[in-house]
């Protein structure tokens, strides 16, 4: 068994991705237990939302119970743009596997995420010119790898493949191209922690497996019962909403009273819930929006996580939803909470980072998440017929 610890819900299910790639057998939890023993246990946090302290100790604990699991080894998944208590996870994790040094390879060549000479670009532009430096929670403000990672207790330097490389500290790989990630895989020893991007999982998995799979290219037509989630605030693809608008899905967006407001009005909540519930029994599906930017307060985006979740939960107790999609890992950490779900198996991936899944608590539903920086694949289809089975 491989085992993964990602820092957020969509990180883990885009892990899950990759290993479906392989014909693994791949299952996420967000509590563990030693129920199972699958290909991949993916263990899914929400570390990213939680202080270095807090954050620190969680991951000290999981990766405690996973080494006595005994996995052939533990990765740990973090945001390939480096959001997130970067330097708290991996000193954590190193300390309580007893390794001297980490190998973290971020980036995703595949999307145009590189980074050269410690320095990060998207598609040619500064990681701090990009929709990244807007982050609400994580501003990427500097585009030098090291210093978007923080302080760390041990030594952090950015070296390329071909560097003398220090037996102790945490490495910060360039990755120019995918070539690279695959020689940086090739560097893990017993002493090395392997931490970074879905893509630098993949090389690992490369070195054990063949390859049996790719993400889909086929149309996947959405339920008559469905429910996006449209939390990010990543700028969203305008095909996409249009496309949305035009098979006549409805958007449902955050009343203003809820918020503004800094407590959560119940009866304002359960007026919106009403509303969804109205429309999806009238045959329309839903994109549940956030669209009232005119303040950040502090934790504003916790509460409207709390807000999305608990509406999650008023509609799916009075409407079998067949589609639930939602993109950003906080938000969907928060809805499977408040939905009481602890155990996904991904089943199908839809493209890049976007992964279907299935799940105990409700036989019908299938559950589509996505990075929040990621956009919908067009391939959507909106109509009310189904050809990809669950």
């Amino acid at each position: 068994m491989i085992a993964v610890i990602a820092d957020d819900f969509t990180g883990a299910a885009e892990i899950g991705g990759v290993g479906l790639r392989y014909g693994l057998n791949v299952v996420i939890k967000t509590v563990l237990d030693d129920t199972e023993n699958p290909d991949l246990l993916i263990i899914a946090t929400n570390s990213r939302s939680l202080s270095p302290e807090e954050a620190s100790l969680e991951i000290e604990r999981i990766t405690g119970e996973l080494i006595r699991l005994n996995p052939d080894f533990i990765y740990k998944k973090l945001d390939s743009v480096l959001r997130g208590n970067i330097a708290a996870e991996l000193n954590a994790q190193m300390s309580v596997m007893g390794k001297r040094r980490a190998f973290l390879i971020a980036g995703n060549p595949n999307l145009g995420r590189i980074i050269d000479r410690g320095i990060y670009r998207i598609n040619g532009t500064l990681l701090q010119n990009t929709s990244f430096a807007q982050d609400p929670e994580f501003p990427r403000i500097c585009s030098s790898v090291i210093e978007l990672i923080g302080q760390t207790p041990v030594p952090a330097v950015s070296r390329k493949i071909s560097d003398p490389l220090p037996e102790y500290g945490i490495i910060v790989g360039d990755v120019t191209n995918q070539s690279d990630m695959s020689k940086w895989a090739g560097l893990i020893d017993k002493n090395s922690v392997p931490c970074g991007s879905a893509g630098f999982l993949d090389e690992l998995l490369a070195k054990r497996y063949v390859k049996k799979n790719t993400p889909s290219k086929e149309i996947y037509n959405l339920g008559a019962k469905t429910v996006f989630v449209l939390g990010s605030m990543f700028p969203k693809n305008d095909r996409m909403i249009g496309k949305m608008n035009g098979f006549g899905l409805i958007n449902m967006n955050m009343p203003v009273s809820l918020y503004n407001n800094p407590e959560i009005v119940e009866e304002d909540l359960k007026n919106w819930a009403g509303n969804i519930i109205e429309k999806l029994n009238g045959g329309h599906k839903i994109a549940v929006t956030i669209e009232n930017i005119n303040h950040h307060g502090p934790g504003l985006s916790n509460k409207i996580r709390k807000i999305v979740g608990r509406l999650i939960l008023l509609v799916i107790e009075e409407v079998e939803l067949k589609d639930l999609l939602i993109e950003g890992g906080a938000t969907t950490y928060e809805v499977l909470k408040c939905l009481r779900i602890k155990k996904l198996i991904p089943f199908h991936e839809l493209d890049l980072g976007i992964i279907q899944m299935k799940v105990e608590e409700y036989p019908g539903l299938c559950i589509t998440t996505k990075p929040g920086s990621y956009s919908w694949p067009d391939r959507v289809d909106f109509e009310d017929k189904r050809h990809t089975k669950l």
